[in-house]
């Protein structure tokens, strides 16, 4: 009867050992995730149209076409910059009014301009600065020589579009043990 079980583990070690390679790295530690956030910024760069009103030096409505060139970081930062050109609709004769470049810089919903440019109607050149928001604006230029020319406006820039934030979740083991099907194994 000895025999016979020591028989009977003998084979149960042997077919044992042939079929342990089949378990092998079953029940090793769970794969660890890591969490990539892609915070790389998105330009918002777009044509515009709008209307002015103007106080002071020239009283008027005015029509304004411009370009926006806009970087916006994962944050809501915004910078960049401005390039406009107006034309007078009442208050001076027909042509063009003032040339406006601006940096902005700032929030999606309220960036701060300052740039420079130059008054046809007035034949000056002039600081300009102001805010900036959702399809409004809010400032003043300094024509030099001149005096000041306030305005109040609305455009077609709604507030810049935010970056499309991207995650990627990639799973690691621990030292001495590798990925396979989503389980961590045994490196052989």
């Amino acid at each position: 009867m000895k025999a016979m079980v020591l028989s009977a583990a003998a084979a149960v070690l042997i077919v044992s050992s042939f079929a342990s390679p089949a378990y092998a790295g079953k029940g090793g530690p769970t794969p660890v995730p890591v969490l990539t956030i892609n915070k790389y910024g998105h330009n918002d760069n777009k044509m515009f149209v709008g209307i002015h009103w103007n106080w002071g030096v020239r009283t008027g409505a005015t029509a304004v076409i411009g370009y926006r060139w806009a970087r916006i970081n994962a944050d809501d930062r915004v910078r960049g910059g401005l390039v406009d050109l107006t034309f007078p609709l009442s208050g001076a004769g027909f042509g063009a009014g003032e040339f406006h470049v601006k940096g902005l810089a700032g929030r999606r919903n309220l960036q701060g301009e300052l740039g420079f440019g130059f008054a046809f109607q007035s034949k000056a050149f002039l600081l300009g600065g102001g805010v900036r928001g959702p399809n409004s604006t809010l400032g003043a230029d300094y024509l030099v020589g001149k005096g000041w020319q306030p305005y109040v406006g609305i455009d077609s820039l709604g507030r810049p579009k935010g970056p499309t934030v991207t995650t990627t979740t990639t799973l690691t083991c621990p030292a001495g043990w590798v990925l396979v099907d989503g389980n961590c194994v045994t490196a052989d």
